[in-house]
């Protein structure tokens, strides 16, 4: 008798869903059964089911949204790896920013897609991620670039009267109403604005209200309440 081989297919890469909203964890769930070596064996919409789910279904891809109230997907990152370690971790969600995407490299994510990418990216990151690489969808690999850019200008020394301009800057307001609310000369404002750009390399509100937000500076102050300075 001739010998025949016997094939044993190949394992398929069990997916956990994690997001708030069942429509899109269905529609993820098709979409994800449908690339080829991937299977959905679990979903959740909140945090403390998706904490058991994880423990016992031990997958090898998590994809992660990052709303999830009453906390976040971020804030869940270390619950799910001490839950299971193993598994590989692609945010997929529509708040991504500079703060978010700071956050999510430094927690060792290996995939960030915007649910606005096209499903192809969103499908290259699910083959990328769960094969042991990493991907990052078009729009944040430009803003990972962004900040690359800017981690020179991070080490500018700024006084406390430059940061107040510059929080002002990145909130929107003018040079004549950032004198208004600080208690300063509009000539004041200008000369600051100009030791701003000199410092950081940076040229316009634009560029420095980016520069604000990557170094986290516009978080401190909210909107509206800036007071007078001494």
């Amino acid at each position: 008798m001739p010998h025949t081989t016997r094939l044993h297919p190949q394992p398929k890469c069990r997916v956990l869903l994690i997001d708030d909203h069942g429509a899109i964890i269905e529609m993820l769930r098709q979409f994800v059964d449908s690339v080829p070596g991937c299977k959905v064996v679990a979903s959740a919409s909140e945090a403390v089911a998706a904490l058991d789910l994880c423990r016992r279904e031990q997958p090898d891809l998590i994809i992660l949204d990052l709303a999830l109230p009453p906390t976040s997907g971020l804030a869940l990152l270390d619950d799910l790896r001490l839950a299971c370690g193993s598994a590989r971790v692609i945010i997929f969600s529509g708040h991504l920013n500079s703060a978010s995407i700071r956050h999510a490299l430094a927690s060792g994510v290996h995939g960030l897609v915007e649910k606005m990418a096209p499903l192809d990216e969103f499908r290259e990151a699910i083959r990328m991620v769960s094969s042991g690489n990493v991907y990052f969808c078009r729009s944040v690999s430009e803003e990972i670039r962004t900040m690359v850019n800017l981690k020179a200008t991070k080490t500018a020394r700024l006084t406390e009267r430059e940061k107040h301009v510059l929080q002002a800057i990145a909130d929107g307001f003018s040079s004549k109403e950032i004198s208004a609310r600080l208690g300063i000369s509009v000539h004041t404002v200008v000369n600051h604005r100009t030791r701003l750009m000199k410092k950081t390399g940076l040229r316009g509100a634009a560029q420095l209200a980016r520069y604000a937000t990557q170094i986290g500076l516009v978080d401190e102050v909210v909107s509206g309440t800036l007071q007078p300075l001494p």
